[in-house]
């Protein structure tokens, strides 16, 4: 049977049953809770929960004891609780010194997030006082789209980018937006050199300038933009807008010990 989330979203029950254990035997301490006691507790059944349980065990998500039969939380949940908190605080990290520059700089600023290899979705946004330049939290972002595309691209590795780029005709977004495959492939490389990306209203009339947050394997893992009018946002004023997003890209990598990217 299929369950709707309050937004109105599906949900899969064996998924959806699945965190009800997880999120029950994180309360019980060191104690943990037999399969009757879990099934009383989650409105699941006996025999749903057997299966829930078994899977879970199999995966190393639970554990039981042999002598009580109660369960407790697994060992695989360790390395994903690790890599989560480290996620957390590379956010964090990012938040806070993002968040002042929307003042300082008189500019809009956003944070995005890779959700696909192709694909980023901004998590965060920073306005200065009186002045929305518009960008939405939750809005998605490819390869071809302005500032953030590039970064995507230059991220990618290069052979895999190239065919990206030749494999599709390039969306003329503005009048300003690259459109010759050579061209863009050129660009990536300069993005690739000096650590951020510009784009001259490409995507929409604002200007922009983007930078990328890697993460110890090299993988993208945030990406930093700032956008602004014309009027705000051009010539050398981009330029130091871009470094200061590399610099400031730079110094969250080097709090969370990661090697920064040789350019």
């Amino acid at each position: 049977m299929s369950r709707e989330a309050s937004n109105g979203k599906y949900q899969v029950p064996a998924v959806v049953g699945a965190i009800s254990v997880l999120n029950e035997l994180s309360g019980t301490g060191e104690s943990g809770a037999t399969q009757s006691e879990l099934a009383q507790a989650t409105g699941l059944s006996k025999s749903t929960m057997h299966n829930l349980l078994s899977t879970l065990e199999i995966h190393g998500f639970v554990r039981r004891e042999a002598n009580t039969r109660q369960y407790h939380l697994g060992p695989a949940l360790i390395p994903l609780g690790n890599e989560a908190t480290r996620q957390v605080k590379l956010v964090r990290s990012t938040l806070d010194r993002v968040a002042p520059l929307a003042a300082g700089y008189g500019l809009s600023f956003a944070v995005a997030q890779p959700i696909a290899p192709d694909e980023l979705r901004i998590i965060s946004r920073f306005f200065p006082p009186g002045v929305h330049v518009g960008i939405t939290i939750g809005s998605d972002y490819g390869p071809m789209d302005g500032a953030l595309g590039k970064i995507l691209l230059a991220s990618m590795d290069e052979a895999a980018a190239r065919k990206l780029i030749k494999g599709r005709k390039l969306p003329a977004h503005t009048q300003a937006t690259i459109t010759s495959p050579e061209s863009l492939i050129g660009e990536i490389e300069e993005v690739r050199a000096r650590g951020w990306s510009v784009s001259h209203g490409e995507l929409n009339e604002n200007n922009a300038a983007a930078a990328g947050i890697c993460g110890a394997e090299g993988e993208l893992e945030l990406v930093l933009l700032a956008l602004g009018f014309p009027t705000q946002l051009d010539g050398d004023r981009l330029d130091e807008v871009g470094r200061l997003l590399r610099d400031t890209a730079d110094e969250v990598m080097a709090n969370a010990g990661v090697a920064l990217p040789g350019r």
